[in-house]
């Protein structure tokens, strides 16, 4: 996903089903990771302490944890045709 003020940069983890994303804005500071969270079956966002969001970065992170989401039950779906 492109947004304008962050950066989301994917890390396949060997031996981990999902990928780590990394949050950081466009200065390159880090703001927190998107991870999955099997307790809930879904991504959730980890964010640093004493960060500060915009409605417009939140809704970006939120729009990258959907498509991440989407691209796990796609997955899912596929293993299940197999």
């Amino acid at each position: 996903m492109e947004s304008k003020y962050l950066d989301f940069i994917k890390e396949i983890v060997p031996n981990r089903k999902t990928p780590l994303v990394h949050v950081m804005n466009k200065s390159t500071t880090y703001l927190g990771t998107i991870c999955f969270y099997p307790a809930w079956r879904k991504f959730v966002f980890n964010p640093e302490s004493d960060i500060v969001f915009d409605t417009s970065c939140l809704s970006d992170i939120i729009a990258e944890i959907n498509e991440l989401q989407h691209e796990w039950k796609e997955s899912l779906k596929n293993e299940l045709k197999r």
